[in-house]
């Protein structure tokens, strides 16, 4: 099935429309609409029950970060009194408050699916979590020991005197705050005491002597309420409750104004740990006493509280959703394959010489990328590598090229981003290990976010200097790079490789900015690039040429741009708009947005890349990016848009973006009222766009391996 074009009454040009608040969505209720569809997986009873657990755990890890960021952004213009609107109309005290309805409604629903599905379908599987009423006098025992050896010399309980500095308490770590009452003298006494769960202690612990064939455990939090009472021995613990808290993490560097960015970025995660308290998680049943402890504790005045309806911190199902030995609980697998481009044990030198290489991941396995930056570091006609690191894997093998690179004397330049967000620790000590190896370390770009994902390997070749470049739509993280979907584009192009010298030569010498030949970069000329082609297409409609955009993207919140997709609309093009998460702009609008068709797809990978379709007369243009259709991306971060020439790869990437917007069976449809709602399925089968993808990845590899032992022919470059 393909997805149908406008009819044509609704192609025709239509009168233009004074553009207002009323035609944008809120940037933040989209976003938990995004998070809305991800719980919605979670819900699906058609999915193994291990998987509906993981989508079920990525809601609670969006959920977290959202409040931490976006809400915290919120409350500090509140708190500073600020009534400025967003694109539709909303003060931060009414997206505030529209935010805290949505919100409360998403985790009532959450703990329904896990009260009332998930957990009666686990146990019923044999995973079980226990209630402390449930274990036999030898399981008791056994835990005891676990306990005495393994968390009692740990946690340390924290008496809250009147007379003391009040405590701080982490930002996502469950706590307990507990009455201890004592008799001294014929006089009785009462007093607080908190303990917080430090998150290297399992969550999980495992409960011995059941039945064959079952996973039993008993949650951190309830081993402790257990065993309290070997912290007061003599005492008496007359209440508990339980409780955990996020804190306001939007809290950017001033690299403006820092002279040595990496300890500025030291005091600001610092900072972090002593900000204030946006969201307050209470467990049910806390006896009302406790609450106000809390919420006094935490500083409530400034945090929204949920009373929440079953066990915290619902990130914990990670772990139960990749369980060994409940493979039947979860979905097949998908096996990464191999390039049918690449030769088995060639030279990703040679294979990219032989024509340009597109990448889907994980469709197709991110190893060439690997491949190709460990055989530069261990190339002796490799002289240099030039890279961005934004987010990597945690024993990351990039890393590890580049440092060996360093060591063996070869000029690497590494442009480390410190200000990704919940990455920066990560990245600071990394950063670190490249420059103890000898690389050449770039701390971001001042006043922006460096989110560009580019590799530049220079090589010798019979007395010239050639230059091998992965341009990409995802991270350098080989971890997430099987979990997101990801474009990958291998090139040795003349051209390209001029553009990404100066690229290089710009963001980490801040030398003027120079026009490139084939790339763009944001902020410096990649908006009005995309505004020129969206321009374009509009012209060639209000011409009578038939006009067409396809995008894809993780997040449409630009008002110029969706100003100008809206002008398209109106000239006639049809516009056809593939987006993840956060889409602000509104479809289906009369004599504004009626040739605007939205689609979102959530299903087994996270949908990430970036592609940009525009039809150009029949002779389409077609770029891959690092960056969304946010001011964020296109004005306040270094981004990179890189057009496709290779026609094979030009047409990959259009079936790509036509194959997700025919997905019958994950795809949702954004309508008019900002809802999302299932597409018509007209079709005896529903499409499902990333099971095709899998499948056709390993129908091209199979196909490889089946023809003559020869190599891939040759592909001239057009």
């Amino acid at each position: 099935m393909t997805s149908s074009s406008p009819s044509p009454d609704t192609k025709s040009p239509s009168k233009a429309m004074a553009i207002s608040e009323e035609h944008f969505l809120n940037r933040e209720l989209s976003w938990l609409a995004f998070n809305e569809r991800v719980l919605a997986e979670a819900a699906r009873a058609e999915l193994p029950v291990l998987e509906r657990v993981k989508f079920l755990a990525i809601t609670a890890s969006n959920l977290d970060e959202f409040f931490m960021v976006r809400v915290g952004a919120l409350q500090f213009l509140r708190e500073q009194g600020r009534r400025v609107k967003d694109p539709s109309g909303l003060t931060p005290t009414q997206q505030w408050e529209q935010i805290q309805q949505r919100a409360t409604a998403f985790v009532e629903r959450q703990y329904e699916i896990l009260n009332d599905e998930l957990l009666p379908l686990l146990r019923e599987k044999g995973i079980r979590r226990l209630n402390p009423s449930e274990l036999t006098p030898a399981q008791r025992t056994h835990l005891e020991a676990y306990f005495s050896e393994h968390i009692f010399p740990v946690l340390s309980p924290i008496a809250l005197d009147d007379d003391k500095p009040r405590v701080s308490v982490p930002a996502l770590q469950i706590a307990l705050l507990c009455k201890v009452q004592s008799v001294a003298e014929g006089k009785m006494t009462q007093r607080l005491v908190l303990f917080t769960l430090p998150s290297n202690l399992p969550r999980h612990v495992l409960v011995p002597e059941v039945e064959s064939g079952l996973h039993a455990y008993l949650n951190l939090e309830d081993l402790l309420s257990v065993f309290l009472h070997l912290y007061f021995p003599s005492e008496k613990v007359t209440a508990s409750a339980r409780f955990r808290i996020s804190r306001n993490s939007d809290i950017a560097v001033d690299d403006e104004s820092s002279f040595d960015l990496a300890s500025e970025m030291e005091d600001i995660l610092e900072a972090r740990l002593q900000s204030p308290a946006i969201r307050i998680e209470i467990e049910d049943g806390a006896p009302r006493d406790l609450v106000k402890s809390i919420r006094d504790l935490c500083g409530a005045k400034t945090a929204q509280v949920y009373t929440v309806p079953g066990e915290l911190d619902l990130r914990a199902y990670f772990v139960i959703s990749g369980l060994s030995g409940f493979e039947d609980l979860k979905v097949e697998p998908w096996d990464s394959q191999a390039s049918p481009q690449i030769e088995p044990g060639e030279s990703m030198f040679d294979a990219i010489k032989r024509g340009d290489i597109l990448l889907h991941h994980p469709y197709e396995s991110f190893d060439p990328v690997m491949q190709m930056i460990e055989e530069a570091a261990a190339d002796p006609d490799v002289i240099a590598i030039k890279q961005i690191l934004y987010r990597t894997a945690k024993n990351s093998r990039i890393i590890s090229a580049l440092i060996r690179a360093a060591q063996a004397g070869k000029h690497v330049t590494v442009l480390v981003e410190l200000k990704a967000r919940f990455d920066e620790a990560r990245n600071l000590e990394r950063a670190e290990e490249l420059l103890n190896a000898g690389a050449q370390i770039i701390y971001g770009v001042r006043g922006l976010k460096t989110h560009a994902k580019v590799c530049l390997v220079m090589r010798r070749e019979a007395g010239h200097l050639v230059r091998y470049m992965h341009f990409g739509t995802g991270n350098y993280n080989e971890a997430t790079s099987k979990l997101y979907t990801d474009i990958s584009y291998l090139t040795c192009r003349q051209n390209y490789g001029s553009d990404a010298s100066a690229f290089f030569n710009t963001v980490t010498g801040r030398s003027r900015f120079v026009h490139f030949e084939r790339i763009s970069m944001a902020p410096f000329g990649l908006r009005e690039r995309l505004l020129s082609m969206i321009h374009s297409e509009t012209e060639r409609a209000r011409q009578g040429e038939e006009a067409e955009i396809m995008l894809k993207m993780n997040a449409l919140e630009d008002r110029k741009m969706i100003t100008a997709l809206y002008e398209a609309s109106q000239a006639g093009v049809t516009v056809r708009l593939n987006v993840r998460g956060i889409c602000c702009l509104r479809p289906g609008v009369k004599g504004l947005s009626e040739n605007i068709r939205v689609v979102s797809i959530i299903d087994r990978y996270l949908e990430h890349a970036r592609i940009y379709h525009f039809r150009q007369g029949g002779r389409p243009v077609i770029f891959i990016s690092s960056a969304d259709f946010m001011n964020r991306n296109l004005s306040k971060r270094v981004e990179l848009l890189v057009p496709v020439e290779d026609k094979e790869a030009k047409k990959r990437l259009t079936h790509i973006l036509e194959t997700h917007f025919a997905d019958t069976s994950r795809g949702r449809v954004l309508k008019q009222d900002g809802t999302w709602a299932p597409p018509a399925a007209n079709a005896a089968k529903a499409l499902r766009s990333q099971e095709i993808f899998a499948k056709e990845a390993a129908k091209r590899i199979r196909q490889r391996n089946q023809a003559p032992d020869v190599l891939v022919p040759h592909r001239p470059k057009e």
